[in-house]
């Protein structure tokens, strides 16, 4: 998976302008939360949202209550400014760690917004990783830190015919700390694959009936 291959080019969103007021930034916003805020030169700036603009009510006092005042003001005064980037060069499993503290992840050249990845993008990418929503057996296997411990284990599945939807690594903590979450496409011969991963020193910590896999 690609960067390129989940954005939203520019040309295709909506954005602010540090000169738009805060009035403005709202019509524009709509239902949505924030909004990337560039200069006349597509100069990446940072972005606005609700958030930073209820902020600015809070901070600033206008006199009698006048919220017309508050709306004129320029939304530059709303603009956060230490947001992440990444490139088209970045490798796209870092959007992730950005996705989970900022609505959007702007992708730049040099100091120009290209567009942006979405968490929705980021969400989808996640389901093809781990083949939601695909006929499969799902098991989570126990390894062992050795090497070549994964040809050992893509072995056993071609010896047995059993084609491999996904194989994606993650940490446990203990002994076997290493977990795989291994999801093959169904097939009569999964006892025997439990049988010989187990032979193999793969730890079957849990496998699932063929359904549809939520994992």
């Amino acid at each position: 998976m690609f960067i390129r291959n989940c954005l939203t080019p520019i040309q295709h969103l909506t954005l602010l302008h540090p000169t738009d007021t805060v009035g403005a930034a709202l019509q524009k916003m709509g239902s949505l939360l924030s909004l990337p805020c560039v200069d006349e030169e597509n100069r990446f700036l940072g972005l606005v949202s609700k958030r930073s603009m209820f902020e600015l009510l809070e901070r600033d006092t206008f006199p009698d209550g006048d919220i017309e005042e508050f709306l004129n003001k320029p939304v530059v005064e709303c603009v956060l400014r230490d947001v992440p980037k990444l490139t088209l060069s970045d490798w796209f499993e870092d959007t992730i760690e950005i996705i989970t503290r900022i609505p959007f992840v702007p992708i730049v050249e040099g100091d120009k917004l290209l567009g942006i990845v979405k968490r929705s993008d980021v969400q989808r990418s996640l389901a093809v990783v781990f083949a939601q929503n695909m006929p499969c057996v799902r098991l989570i296997l126990g390894v062992p830190e050795v090497e070549g411990v994964l040809e050992r284990l893509f072995n056993i599945t071609h010896r047995l015919g059993i084609d491999v939807v996904t194989c994606v690594p993650f940490d446990a903590g203990g002994n076997l700390n290493r977990r795989l979450i291994l999801k093959v496409h169904p097939s009569p011969k999964v006892p025997a694959l439990i049988d010989q991963l187990e032979r193999s020193g793969f730890l079957v910590v849990e496998h699932s009936a063929d359904r549809q896999a939520i994992s």
